[in-house]
């Protein structure tokens, strides 16, 4: 009887459907529908910056005086700046800086600070001190302050921009890698690497940072929002990508002395902002949601 119950009990048991890690990673990630909201806006964004001069209905750089400030119409979806130039057009092409400069500041900033954040961690001693009271120093000023200073002293333009962004979202990335860094080290694994004379490069990149990946996803993820924000920032104040560049926050500063007569020039590229930023915030928290362990028996 007792042989009897057990098979019964093993033959369920091996019946019961188990869900594999991509199918929960889909499962959990496209759960709420603002999740699904961030990632569509977010695909829409990326097409419209590598098609943009297919999908631009005009030239975004081509002046027309005789248009100036012209309103919402059939010709001109959003109207015309002081220069006579397509807003829509604008946008569109100004969607290529916002994702340049938040992928790229964010890639440089996540690459640094998390070779440091594991340098520190895993040798500790004068070396964690050392990365660590920098760090320390560096988040105790406000990123948005760092960046307008970096920006100033580099100069205006992409390359400025992009360093001063990176380095002012860095300090991050050396806390988070050194945080999980600390905790991984001491796994049995790592200590059964090391015990068959795995050297010290092996340890890091190949036991320690894989197992530290899934909140740096996350992290990068949240942050690309708040890079293009303070690339905005930036331009509006003067300090970030130049006219005749089209940048989203110079469109806002443009449109801004016209807010009683064409309140569209700063509010398109304004509710572009709040779109991308809003858009990468919740794909980073469902991707949080998603690669979070204690989900990942459920279902």
């Amino acid at each position: 009887m007792a042989t009897t119950v057990a098979h019964i009990a093993l033959s369920s048991t091996q019946h019961v459907p188990r869900t594999g890690a991509a199918r929960r990673f889909i499962r959990v990630f496209f759960n709420r529908p603002v999740v699904v909201f961030g990632a569509a806006s977010i695909l829409i964004v990326l097409v419209a910056a590598a098609f943009a001069p297919w999908i631009a209905p005009y030239d975004p750089y081509e002046q027309n005086l005789s248009q100036v400030l012209q309103d919402v119409g059939p010709d001109h979806w959003l109207g015309t700046d002081t220069l006579g130039r397509d807003t829509l057009s604008r946008i569109i092409f100004g969607s290529r800086i916002a994702l340049l400069i938040g992928i790229g500041t964010v890639a440089a900033a996540a690459t640094v600070g998390t070779v440091l954040g594991l340098i520190a961690a895993f040798f500790g001693g004068w070396i964690n001190t050392v990365i660590m009271r920098f760090t320390d120093a560096m988040m105790a000023v406000p990123g948005l302050l760092v960046a307008l200073v970096l920006s100033t002293l580099l100069g205006s333009g992409v390359n400025g921009v992009l360093i001063a962004v990176a380095l002012a979202l860095m300090p991050g990335y050396v806390r988070l890698i050194a945080g999980q860094v600390l905790a991984a080290k001491q796994n049995e694994y790592v200590t059964a690497a090391r015990s068959i004379g795995a050297n010290h490069v092996a340890l890091m990149f190949r036991h320690i940072l894989p197992n530290c990946v899934s909140p740096l996803i996350v992290q990068v993820t949240l942050v690309i929002g708040l890079a293009i924000l303070i690339e905005a920032t930036l331009s509006f104040l003067g300090l970030g990508i130049k006219p005749p560049t089209a940048a989203w926050g110079s469109m806002v500063y443009d449109g801004y002395r016209y807010l009683a007569l064409r309140p569209i020039l700063s509010i398109g590229p304004g509710l572009a902002i709040m779109l991308v930023v809003f858009a990468f915030n919740m794909v980073g928290d469902g991707l949080r949601d998603a690669l979070d362990p204690r989900l990942r028996n459920i279902g």
